[in-house]
């Protein structure tokens, strides 16, 4: 065996314990306790130690939600529910028919055999309500052109014109429509075929002029609305679904001479809308409503331009109120469903968004924790995972982090005097995916368990 000598001086020998006995004590040194931020840097000393606040009073109830852009939504919706906690909601849906091929020809003296509306399920958009329910429709043509150029809004009222059908029917997603075409038994799934009335088919024979391209067609017809009744329709009762103008089953079909047929096309370049009503609101929401900065222990939030829940922090600007900064370390922001508020019908929406009041309007604006989300300056960034929102289903709670909002509202505040404390707006996402969710929020915090449960963890500076 060969041995290897490494050959040192007294100085270096000496050197090198010094550099030892300096890495022990940095070691040992580190060994701080968790909740002490900063501490190989700043002085050993109480100002510097973390603090934990959560006894802020927060202030929560339910507030009217903005109109919502409605032509430009992932999926439009359509049906009717009677919701026992929020009264009556109804999704109208005005669609255009295109044509497949130009110049369209159904021959000499063609007879009407049938009229059928197929509208396809959007799969990736669950039911919500009872799907099992029978929902009454009424089926118009449109008297004005839904427009590409123009925005539209939740609110907005289409012109109707003739009624050309009726239908009855549930929202099922797995039920089977059976049919026959081309001589052959067929059927679709996820697929409502809804007949219309046979005087409306007779209205496509009479002038084969309208058939040279999509502009002058849509002169003839304008669109189709489909208007749920809500008449009749028991607490408890109905649903609402997506509907998908990408699929292939979605179209109009006219069946003539004994088996013949001509398919016109709900498209991506049908210009679809929803729009929603609300009715028949409980006190429990309009006594809230009329009612703002008064705490409520039950908040509600809907979808479809319906309810959103005001969070208001009135003190929240006492924690720089000796005029000194802090750095937040965490501030958290618990919601805790109430329970027995979901069902199987009415689940608790996946995922929630923690909004601000606009300082121009008033209206939803995004806070810095959820731009981080949005547009995250890279992969690594971690306020791709702080800011929270999704559904918890042990806990049933909903969580947010909102940091680096709250620091900015301090120094803002610290630095102009300027009060940018606006509290928050918790709302249910109007897309991605659309949705008809509703939320009861238990938001009772006087308990020893707050329901409602604000923490703020901050560094004196």
């Amino acid at each position: 065996m060969t041995h290897c000598w490494l050959k040192t001086s007294g100085k270096a020998v000496q050197r090198a314990a010094l550099l030892i006995s300096f890495l022990l004590v940095f070691i040992t040194s580190c060994k701080k306790e968790d909740n002490q931020i900063g501490v190989d840097f700043l002085p050993d000393d109480s100002n510097f130690r973390s603090i934990v606040v959560d006894t802020l009073s927060v202030v929560a109830y339910t507030v009217q939600e903005d109109t919502i852009k409605v032509d430009s939504l992932s999926t439009n919706l359509l049906g009717a529910i009677n919701d026992p906690a929020f009264g009556m909601r109804t999704a109208n849906l005005y669609t255009q028919v295109l044509l497949r091929e130009i110049n369209v020809d159904f021959g000499a003296n063609p007879g009407i055999d049938s009229v059928i509306l197929s509208l396809a399920r959007n799969t990736g958009s669950s039911a919500y309500g009872n799907d099992a329910s029978e929902i009454d429709f009424d089926i118009h043509k449109m008297d004005e052109i839904i427009d590409n150029n123009l925005s539209y809004y939740s609110n907005y009222k289409p012109q109707l014109g003739d009624k050309i059908g009726s239908w009855q029917g549930n929202l099922r997603s797995n039920d089977t429509a059976w049919f026959e075409e081309d001589g052959d038994l067929k059927w679709q799934i996820n697929t409502f075929r809804i007949p219309l009335n046979n005087s409306f088919g007779e209205e496509f024979f009479a002038n084969a002029g309208q058939y040279g391209s999509n502009e002058v067609f849509l002169n003839f017809l304008n669109g189709i609305a489909l208007i749920p009744k809500t008449a009749g329709l028991a607490s408890g009762d109905g649903a609402m679904v997506g509907i998908d103008k990408f699929s292939d089953n979605s179209k109009l079909i006219v069946y003539y001479n004994d088996g013949l047929r001509k398919e016109f096309e709900i498209n991506s370049e049908s210009q679809n809308l929803s729009t929603y009503t609300l009715a028949g609101l409980p006190s429990t929401i309009t006594d809230q409503v009329s009612n703002p900065g008064t705490h409520y222990n039950t908040t509600y939030a809907q979808t479809l331009a319906g309810h959103k829940i005001k969070i208001d922090i009135p003190n929240l600007l006492s924690l720089v109120a000796d005029g000194n900064a802090i750095a937040i370390n965490e501030a958290k922001i618990t919601f805790k469903v109430k329970d027995g508020s979901t069902s199987t019908a009415f689940p608790a929406p996946d995922r929630m968004l923690l909004l601000q009041p606009s300082e121009v309007d008033g209206s939803n604006a995004f806070i810095l924790d959820l731009v981080d989300v949005l547009f995250p300056p890279s992969s690594a960034w971690i306020g791709n995972v702080n800011y929270g929102g999704n559904y918890d289903e042990t806990t049933g709670t909903y969580t947010f982090r909102f940091n680096r909002h709250l620091q900015s509202v301090l120094d803002t505040y610290l630095n102009s005097g300027e009060d940018a404390n606006r509290g928050f707006y918790l709302v249910i996402p109007s897309d991605n995916p659309i949705t008809p969710s509703r939320l009861i929020l238990d938001t009772d915090n006087n308990g020893v368990t707050k329901n409602l449960n604000l923490k703020i963890t901050y560094t004196k500076l």
